[in-house]
């Protein structure tokens, strides 16, 4: 049996505002933001994954014990220190389509 069964995977689509991939993945990294999901909201690993085209969403995943746990991070108190992500993300794209793609794992966080 693996460890992950049983886990839930979460999965969120961006698409970085104006094409800048390097910016959000910026932002990411500077912030934290995947760290901070492992260190204070309980997921084992979290990815950002940017395309190798650089065309289309970038694909942010995480594994969580439930659905419950993903729940407490989209509500954690740490989530209103960080800098609205609107800054790097373009929000006026609501239902982003991904047909298939190869991605670059960009950004990682994982607890031991």
């Amino acid at each position: 049996m693996s460890n992950l069964e049983h886990k839930v995977r979460s999965f969120l689509m961006l698409q970085p505002l104006g094409g800048d991939y390097a910016a959000l993945v910026a932002f990411f990294r500077e912030h934290d933001v995947l760290g901070k999901s492992v260190q204070h909201a309980g997921a084992w690993s979290a990815e950002l994954h940017v395309p190798l085209s650089r065309s289309g969403p970038v694909v942010v995943t995480a594994v969580w014990d439930s659905a419950e746990a993903y729940a407490g991070w989209r509500t954690h108190p740490i989530r209103a220190a960080l800098p609205p992500i609107a800054q790097v993300v373009d929000e006026s794209d609501a239902a982003p389509l991904v047909t298939s793609g190869v991605y670059e794992i960009a950004v990682t966080a994982a607890r031991s």
